[in-house]
């Protein structure tokens, strides 16, 4: 047991490296000291065999993923626990939530940090090429193959690749990759000589790879030799207490690479910042900082220097609300968590009234105006409808 005061990656994750069965982070966690009583009982079963990352390393991999949530320590305490083992493991999270930071970080801390870390970024790969860029071609198998290719499995040998956007892969790759991560072999493209690797896979996701295996996109298979490991990460939405702290990172950050002072928040900055819901995430809140460094005069950045989606979220009007939350990637407790935040800022709007009206205008919207499609989507007869944009709105009707 360990305990930290720290509110990066660093120190969670090499105390997790070094051995420790969990750790706490001051001054918020001491209610988890419940937990000593199995961390005792678990040394005896630790043994001797730890593997110790003696050298402390900050890098790339490190800009970014920071935070003080309890969520964000447990992904701090994931990757820890991963460095000790070569176990596959699948990252899922929202665009910009920095699913290859985390990746990058695992690799760091592993065992295998001095061997080769390769990403393929598989949406970015035209389908026709990615078996190719994954397993290598041989000489003539398809126009344009004047040369034998070695692919990123065989580059990679002994080292972590990292397949990002894992779900895009066609069925063809998934097969191959699948063999893969049961024996190790595969064959070139067009080849017939069997080649044995050792790689350990890392994959992610933007999506939940459940909904791809349910439509038949993904091998079923394959997704559990994926998701061995599973690692979350969290949306900034739900986590707004890491904003200060990531705003600050990202201002020390481009005051490196300027070499110059950092830049402060002025007054209200903050507040604004965590008012907004961040579609975009961690990468879209880097971006806002960035700009805002460039547009402030001063040493200060302050509140009319940030971009006018942000500065005007917080009094919007119900339309503009609805089109937020439809342009966002939510899951239902998160729509109700902004609404509550919105309807304290708006005097005398009452949430559920909100709700209610935003609900039927989308369903109206939804079915062109058919009232009897409307009620059915929303799960109540036409009458309880029109009674209830009766009550919404007198002159519904």
């Amino acid at each position: 047991m360990a305990t930290s005061g720290t509110t990066t990656t660093q120190t969670g994750v090499e105390t997790m490296t070094d051995g420790a069965y969990d750790y706490l982070h001051k001054p918020n966690d001491f209610p988890r000291l419940t937990t000593l009583a199995n961390a005792v009982e678990k040394t005896a079963e630790i043994g001797q065999g730890i593997w110790n990352q003696a050298e402390t390393r900050t890098g790339e991999w490190e800009m970014g993923i920071v935070g003080e949530t309890a969520a964000m320590h447990e992904v701090f305490k994931l990757i820890g626990q991963l460095g000790n083992s070569d176990i596959t493991t699948l990252i899922t999270g929202e665009s910009g939530t920095g699913k290859d930071l985390v990746a990058r970080a695992i690799y760091k801390h592993g065992r295998r940090s001095q061997q080769p870390f390769l990403v393929v970024n598989c949406p970015a790969i035209p389908e026709e090429l990615i078996e190719s860029e994954l397993f290598g071609h041989e000489r003539g198998v398809f126009t344009g193959a004047n040369a034998r290719r070695v692919g990123k499995f065989e580059q990679c040998n002994h080292g972590t690749m990292f397949l990002d956007g894992v779900g895009d892969m066609t069925p063809a790759a998934q097969m191959k990759v699948l063999r893969v991560l049961q024996s190790g072999a595969f064959e070139r493209v067009g080849g017939r000589r069997t080649i044995k690797v050792d790689v350990r896979v890392i994959a992610a996701s933007k999506e939940p790879l459940e909904k791809a295996v349910a439509a038949k996109r993904f091998r079923e298979d394959l997704f559990y030799r994926l998701n061995v490991m599973h690692v979350a990460i969290p949306p900034l939405r739900e986590r707004h207490q890491d904003i200060p702290l990531l705003a600050d990172h990202f201002l020390n950050k481009l005051a490196h690479e300027q070499q110059r002072l950092p830049k402060t928040l002025g007054p209200g900055v903050i507040g604004v910042l965590q008012r907004y819901i961040w579609p975009g995430n961690v990468r879209e809140l880097e971006n806002v900082i960035r700009r805002a460094v460039v547009l402030s005069d001063g040493e200060s950045i302050l509140v009319n220097d940030l971009p006018d989606e942000i500065l005007n979220f917080d009094s919007l009007s119900q339309n503009a609300l609805s089109a937020a939350i439809e342009d966002a990637i939510w899951d239902v407790a998160a729509v109700a968590r902004h609404y509550f935040r919105w309807a304290k800022n708006e005097s005398g709007t009452g949430v559920i009234d909100t709700v209610q009206r935003e609900l039927m205008a989308q369903a109206l919207r939804e079915t062109e105006g058919n009232q009897t499609q409307a009620a059915k989507l929303l799960g109540i007869t036409r009458a309880a409808l029109r009674s209830q944009m009766a009550r919404c709105n007198p002159r519904a009707n």
